[in-house]
């Protein structure tokens, strides 16, 4: 939760300052204007945007309770010469990508107050960042073994579908140009689909081992959950008359961890299961959209 609140805090003040400082300056500039929506500035709308969206490099790590000490390791230094699980780190780096947003609010004047729906997705290729056994100790390697190993691990896309609240703040200029700030809570469905982990085993060339494949690893899965998220914005607005408007915003967006337990397809220890979490969901997206006022302009 403090993470979540700096990275709201971060993006409040790189995104916001710059649109405060045009709106103060310019409210002079709206003395004797008409009130845009109805008699009192108020009004339904309902607007429509799409663009690009980024993000910051995402954190994947998992557990398991695999008791097995693989051939090509050295467990001499555990304790009974076995592990009592495993852990694992990846660094998740997103490309850029899609994003789509469906929205209806009402004016209250200068206020407005929105529900909002919006989908991001992106690609997001993974990098291995380490390995040790459950209690944190590393792995050390068999200095002489008849076996050997490959592995390859993978992700597909990261999509995250929000439905939020929010609150805006126009700050209306000359010529219908309209500044604005908002933020808002609501609730994500994120996934990350597509992770997958293979493991094979086989023997050194010309050297005879034990039945390789009997260590052999094999998962494929998809992780989702609904998770709350926060969500700041700045845009711009430009009135073109007959109750629309246009124009550009950039929203940041922060999501919870997802997390989940899943088992193996194959795997020599039957039953097994690990936990993996996927942390550090941040987002960028820049929409260029268009709005609709349902009660004139």
């Amino acid at each position: 939760m403090r993470r979540f609140r700096a990275g709201v805090t971060k993006a409040v003040a790189v995104v916001g300052l710059g649109i405060c400082s045009i709106a103060v300056a310019g409210q002079d500039a709206v003395a004797g204007e008409g009130e845009i929506g109805g008699p009192d500035g108020s009004g339904w709308y309902v607007s429509l945007g799409a663009g690009i969206s980024a993000s910051s490099d995402l954190k994947q790590a998992g557990r398991n309770r695999d008791d097995t000490c693989y051939p090509d390791d050295d467990c001499g230094h555990l304790a009974g010469g076995r592990p009592t699980g495993y852990r694992w780190f990846y660094d998740l780096h997103a490309d850029s990508g899609t994003a789509v947003e469906l929205a209806v609010g009402r004016l209250f004047g200068d206020m407005r107050l929105e529900v909002g729906l919006m989908q991001r997705r992106s690609a997001v290729a993974q990098a291995f960042a380490g390995i040790t056994y459950l209690d944190g100790s590393p792995l050390v390697a068999a200095t002489a073994s008849a076996y050997e190993s490959t592995s390859n691990a993978s992700t597909d896309d990261l999509t995250v579908r929000s439905l939020s609240v929010n609150v805006y703040r126009d700050f209306p200029l000359a010529y219908g140009i309209t500044p604005y700030l908002g933020a808002g809570v609501g609730m994500s469905s994120a996934e990350l689909s597509g992770i997958y982990y293979e493991g094979r085993y086989r023997c050194r060339p010309g050297v005879p081992c034990d039945n390789p494949g009997q260590y052999d690893g094999l998962q494929h899965v998809d992780l989702s959950e609904i998770v709350p998220s926060g969500h700041v914005h700045a845009g711009v607005d430009v009135d073109l008359g007959s109750g629309i408007r246009i124009g550009v915003k950039l929203t940041y967006n922060r999501v919870g961890d997802i997390d989940g337990l899943h088992g193996y397809s194959e795997h020599k220890v039957p039953g097994l299961t690990s936990y993996t979490r996927i942390s550090e969901i941040e987002r960028w997206s820049l929409l260029l959209g268009a709005k609709y006022l349902l009660d004139g302009g």
